[in-house]
């Protein structure tokens, strides 16, 4: 399969798909033929004039919910006749199962389909790429490195195996369909595979991308049957796995020996010297201009309406993602989660120092909703992450309401509470060659896993600031001050002394407003308190909560906590 490069045999030039008029003269069977730059290489696709093109813009990590929304503006492009799916990509890679489903639905889009890579399409970017019939980039953009990995920790063998498997064989096959060497893909997804270009010296013009081994068949004359090792023995043991993904004998034949030579100049004008385009000490990963030298982008193109020039289409029209699909991926970018848990928390605690107010508590709910719902919304919150997430909420409103002191019950609540808008942000999977468990986030997930957490804790500092603030200041903030002025009301007759000993009506969400309750009080018990109940400060009753256990009426009591409303008593 020739790569990179179509030669036109009778005329011996070499036509660039951007200037059809700009020729390289080559002769046949030249010498001079692997030292001259090559021109650049030419579109796969035969496409008429006056294509239409929709554009559809993949960004972000990739999981499954990328298939479904990918799946729906396909089907909408060719509802509305398209004749050409360009795939624009802008990625750092996402969840091998998913890219593989991608994969696959990709190949079978019944019109041409070009990757776009546009700024990035890394790891399972690549991996879509590839299964288009071609591939273009953009100017500062780059592609490759495909490996699969779990975040600090080196996978075993018999794992590292069972994750390649899949992952080479879908790159094999993409190589096969749309004219690319899998040697290519093959560097990026292990470390030792050596890149080399060579061309066969009978004339033909025929270039490859080949490996080491292939290449010192090729090139080097050495025998295709020695460098392919004995046959494996048949055994009743365990078989170990030594080197996974090791390079071995792919393309070369016996008949191939010493008849190719290596490519030197690459169309740019730079040199590799023995042709080799990759050394094998890192993941292969290529910018626009060095992909384009090797053919596995046939051009660089900066704009929609370069695109439109350089297929020679009639219209060429985005297909975005819907409102809610955009809106959702807001909702669920770092800096607006950690505004939404910001205000989810503080709206809470001031609805809890001030009950009744409703709207403090109804921008809590709606944060929440945000927070939960967005993520569900596209896929990447499970149902499990929102019940974990309100039974934490609940236990926490039980501790709070019931109990004297914030003890294991509340610890409980906010863990629950913290893993589940923790992990509502993480896809969920078997992760690379099935490790770990479908409803927790696969290995190469991890990375994110820890993002995510690192942004909640990151909030929920920010709210505890939030929250010593509105307790000391509670009642003289602009604005909740007015909201309680406006709504809350007396609870009874219940009246204090103020700082200049005059009677006041007091209720117990404007205590600490008004600062007629102190901590050192004491009095005694109007009703039994379980923890909750009423004490009786002078001739006056206050409802109150006890720190201890339970107290009968009429016992001596003190107080020795304040918070907005929550006026907390221990027995003397």
């Amino acid at each position: 399969m020739v790569l990179g490069v179509l030669v036109a045999a009778q005329s011996g030039v070499v036509e660039t798909a951007q200037d059809a008029g700009s020729v390289t003269p080559i002769t046949e069977g030249s010498s001079e033929a692997a030292t001259q730059p090559m021109s650049l290489p030419i579109s796969n696709l035969a496409l008429p004039s006056g294509t239409d093109i929709a554009v559809i813009p993949v960004t972000g990590i990739i999981y499954d919910f990328t298939l479904v929304s990918l799946e729906r503006r396909v089907d909408k492009a060719l509802d509305s006749g398209a004749t050409v799916i360009v795939i624009e990509l802008d990625t750092p890679g996402g969840v091998v199962t998913s890219a593989l489903k991608i994969s696959k639905y990709i190949k079978t889009i019944p019109v041409p389909t070009v990757a776009w890579v546009h700024n990035e399409a890394y790891s399972a970017g690549i991996m879509l790429a590839a299964a288009c019939d071609e591939i273009v980039m953009s100017p500062a953009s780059a592609t490759g490195d495909c490996a699969p990995i779990v975040p600090g920790m080196a996978l075993a063998p018999t794992e590292r195996a069972k994750a390649l498997s899949p992952i080479l064989e879908e790159f094999r096959d993409s190589a096969q369909a749309n004219g690319y060497d899998y040697a290519l893909f093959h560097a990026m997804c292990v470390l030792g595979a050596e890149v080399y270009f060579v061309e066969k010296s009978d004339g033909s013009g025929e270039r490859r991308l080949v490996n080491q081994i292939d290449f010192s068949v090729m090139v080097n004359g050495e025998s295709a049957q020695d460098l392919a090792g004995p046959p494996p023995t048949q055994g009743t043991g365990p078989v170990v796995i030594e080197d996974v993904g090791a390079v071995t004998l792919t393309v070369a034949t016996e008949a191939d020996r010493g008849e190719w030579h290596a490519v030197e100049v690459l169309p740019s004008g730079d040199k590799i010297p023995g042709g080799r385009v990759h050394d094998g000490k890192t993941l292969l990963t290529r910018n626009q201009k060095r992909a384009q030298d090797i053919g596995l982008s046939k051009a660089t193109i900066a704009s929609e309406q370069a695109l439109k020039q350089h297929y020679r289409a009639a219209s060429v029209v985005a297909i975005p993602p819907t409102w809610s699909e955009g809106l959702a991926a807001i909702l669920t970018s770092w800096w607006m989660r950690v505004i939404l848990v910001i205000v989810f928390l503080l709206g809470a605690y001031i609805e809890m120092q001030a009950p009744g107010l409703s709207v403090p508590g109804t921008v809590a709910v709606v944060a929440l909703i945000a927070l939960i719902g967005a993520p569900f919304i596209i896929g990447l919150a499970e149902v499990w992450h929102i019940l974990l997430f309100l039974l934490g909420f609940v236990l926490v409103i039980i501790e709070i309401v019931f109990t004297p002191a914030f003890g294991m019950l509340g610890v409980a609540g906010l863990m629950m509470m913290f893993m589940g808008v923790v992990l509502s942000v993480v896809p969920a999977g078997p992760g690379v060659g099935g490790r770990g468990v479908g409803w927790l986030p696969p290995p190469e997930m991890w990375n994110r896993l820890v993002a995510s957490m690192f942004i909640t804790l990151l909030a929920l500092v920010a709210s505890c600031v939030g929250f010593y603030y509105i307790t000391k200041h509670f009642g003289k903030i602009p604005g909740i001050n007015r909201l309680i002025l406006a709504s809350a009301q007396p609870s009874g007759d219940a009246v204090g002394i103020d700082l200049t000993g005059q009677p006041i009506h007091v209720s117990g969400d404007e205590v600490l407003g008004v600062g007629v309750v102190k901590v050192g009080i004491t009095g005694e018990t109007a009703s039994d308190l379980g923890p909750t109940g009423t004490a009786r400060f002078g001739e006056h009753i206050i409802d109150v909560v006890s720190v201890g256990p339970y107290i009968n009426a009429g016992q001596p009591v003190k107080i020795v906590e304040v918070h907005g409303n929550r006026i907390v008593v221990d027995e003397v």
